[in-house]
């Protein structure tokens, strides 16, 4: 049975600041860091061993604080991948999230959706969607199972693409997942279901 651990991670300073988030490398706060201590005994409630997991983290700082706060005790190497970071805002990215929001253009205008970008320079949820499939396929093939260290919007597209959603009908996707939570996926051996067994616990 495949099972993956999908966490968001903690508490990041942008946020609290108010600033835009996306690919600023913006850190974890002091609640943040503690959240993700927690993160280790929750873990291990929901029957993952975690030394016997492949770890897997966004290259982005608050994510990578993250993960190394639950592997603190652990001596599993840590893999960064650039595939989990957040959607990129482009040009906006540390900007005031009050000046953000009046300036974007939040939705396509010809009603592309999976083609529009909200600011200059921003990904589009295709871009996200296309970078986020290529890391599920690949972990999908490999044994064992997997704690993937993500953020809120890009989990959304782990989901989606765990669940084989075509990236096409990826238009309308948002799971409201909130920093350090826990989701649980799983692929049973006889049916070969993917079930989102928990949802940001």
């Amino acid at each position: 049975m495949k099972k993956i651990c999908l966490i968001t991670h903690a508490e990041a300073t942008h946020s609290v600041e108010g600033k835009v988030g996306g690919w600023f490398d913006s850190k974890l706060t002091d609640k943040g860091k503690v959240k993700a201590a927690s993160l280790v005994k929750n873990i291990a409630r929901l029957g993952f061993e975690l030394d016997t997991m492949t770890v897997y983290c966004s290259d982005l700082t608050r994510a990578v604080q993250t993960a190394e706060i639950v592997l603190a005790d652990s001596n599993l190497p840590l893999n960064l991948d650039p595939r989990l970071r957040e959607m990129s805002f482009g040009t906006h990215e540390g900007m005031c999230q009050k000046e953000h929001d009046k300036i974007i253009i939040p939705t396509s205008p010809i009603g592309d959706r999976l083609g529009h970008r909200i600011c200059d320079g921003a990904e589009s949820r295709r871009d996200v969607a296309i970078r986020v499939a290529d890391f599920v396929d690949e972990i999908m093939h490999l044994d064992g199972g997997a704690l993937v260290i993500t953020h809120g919007f890009a989990a959304s597209f782990v989901i989606a693409a765990f669940q084989k959603l075509d990236i096409e009908s990826m238009g309308h996707l948002a799971f409201k997942l909130t920093p350090g939570s826990i989701s649980v996926l799983v692929v049973d051996d006889l049916f070969e279901n993917r079930t989102v067994s928990l949802l940001n616990a």
